[in-house]
């Protein structure tokens, strides 16, 4: 006769073998899946000649079947591990066979089940969130073909014929880059990247039939600064298009550099862009702190679109990239996937994988002289950065905007861009933002040549900025 103690060892057992699926075969089988995918990434990569491309078949088929075969080996050493106290038990104390037909037997199993709940996910992405975006975001040759054939549903003539300007917002991070987007952006005007794109940012509109959130809940961003997000808010999410078009040829171990942008690849940005048009009315807008590094590029070819440049006090800014710089270092020591994460987006403002514009200016050795722990050295981004902005303002669809006037007035800066843009703005949609106050340090720790230099620079800027009416 079966007794209760029976389905105890089935509930334990059960219990037993979910929780070593996730204790053993959290890595192996993520390394299945990533390595399954590369796979195809490879075959999908045109870039490369034949004979090149077998060996890197091969050499992943290697590595993938290692990874199945250590799956299967430890699945099949689980299940033995979960059934054999089951069959020991019935068959000598019970002399039967496991009972299986039961109620008991199943509620037991199910009960056993909920030991999942003991590995409640700790960080803002799961376990199969994680997954899903190493799948899309790695693998670039994946991705063109995603994209390829999203714009397939396009008439590629019709897309070139109603282009329309577009508008960037660009700055040195922590500039207020995204608090100035989000005020900008009314859905009725404009049409963007969201959260909600993440991670299939190539085929958005593919990824839409299957996920198209509809809360608008917000919360402070991973930055801790007093910007709320949802996953509906847009962000700087377009610099992964050019990661992938480009082959990531414009980065390297330390730095960013200027680059060049062909017609053909400037063409393809425009059909990327309309990928989020919803109506036929609205003009494109982006965040994209790198998009200097191929502004002059882009110049060449359209002098159409209007870039909002944002700029901000040299040490006021340099005190905030030093504090994002240590909390993101803490964020991605944490949790490796924070800095996947970034490097996939094109995100090098701070933490382990910063990275310096090199713009080619003489203060990079400024840049070189400094660690990364050091005011002074974020005073050496924000000299190298804006140094470089001075240069480009000769041009009249940079639209300058200083950081003190969106705070202090942004209804009279959104009126000054309205006006600058050409385009009707809604301007009473967002309340005033509030940056988040820090107790300030002194200025000893500065460089203050460094910070002669800078505030001639800001001085600079002040002149040139938009004015207010």
């Amino acid at each position: 006769m079966i007794n209760n103690l029976y389905y105890v060892l089935v509930l334990l057992s059960t219990a037993l073998f979910f929780i070593g699926l996730v204790l053993l075969l959290k890595k192996p089988f993520f390394n299945l899946a990533t390595s399954s995918v590369k796979q195809l990434d490879i075959i999908l990569d045109n870039s490369i000649e034949e004979k090149e491309k077998d060996k890197r078949i091969l050499r992943n088929l290697n590595t993938l079947l290692k990874h199945l075969l250590l799956n299967i080996i430890l699945i099949f050493l689980l299940l033995i591990c979960a059934i054999f106290p089951v069959l020991i038990y019935s068959k000598y104390k019970l002399n039967v066979l496991a009972e299986t037909s039961s109620i008991y037997f199943y509620l037991a199993m199910i009960f056993g089940s909920f030991s999942l709940l003991l590995f409640r996910n700790k960080t803002d992405y799961s376990y199969w969130s994680k997954l899903l975006h190493t799948i899309i975001l790695d693998n670039y040759n994946l991705s063109k073909y995603l994209f390829e054939r999203e714009i397939k549903g396009f008439n590629e003539c019709n897309i070139l014929s109603t282009k329309k300007p577009y508008v960037i917002v660009t700055g040195l991070a922590r500039a207020g880059t995204t608090a100035l987007t989000n005020r900008l952006f009314d859905k009725n005007i404009f049409h963007s990247i969201s959260y909600a794109n993440v991670p299939f940012l190539l085929a958005p509109n593919s990824w839409k039939r299957i996920y198209n959130p509809k809360s608008k809940k917000k919360k402070v961003r991973a930055h801790g600064d007093q910007v709320l997000v949802s996953e509906n808010s847009i962000e700087a999410l377009e610099e992964y298009f050019f990661k992938v078009f480009l082959n990531d040829n414009y980065i390297d171990k330390s730095s960013l550099k200027l680059h060049n942008i062909t017609q053909e690849l400037l063409i393809k940005y425009y059909m990327y862009q309309d990928l989020f048009r919803e109506k036929k009315t609205t003009y494109y807008l982006a965040k994209n702190n790198n998009f200097l590094l191929r502004y002059e590029s882009i110049m060449e070819y359209d002098q159409q679109f209007k870039l909002i440049l944002i700029f901000r006090s040299p040490l006021e800014q340099a005190r905030s990239l030093l504090r994002q710089h240590e909390n993101f270092l803490a964020k991605q020591n944490e949790d490796k996937f924070v800095l996947n994460y970034m490097n996939w987006l094109g995100h090098h403002e701070f933490g382990n994988n910063q990275k310096q514009f090199s713009f080619e200016n003489e203060n990079k050795v400024y840049l070189d002289k400094y660690d990364k722990s050091e005011l002074s050295y974020w005073l050496c981004v924000w000299l190298n950065y804006y140094t470089y902005v001075i240069k480009l303002l000769e041009n009249d669809n940079i639209i300058l905007v200083h950081f003190d006037d969106f705070i202090k007035n942004p209804d009279k800066l959104m009126k000054a861009i309205e006006v600058s843009l050409e385009i009707d703005l809604t301007r009473n949609s967002f309340s005033h933002f509030i940056p988040k106050k820090y107790v300030q340090g002194g200025t000893n720790t500065v460089d203050n040549n460094l910070l002669l230099k800078a505030n001639k620079i800001y001085a600079n800027l002040i002149l040139k900025k938009i004015e207010l009416n």
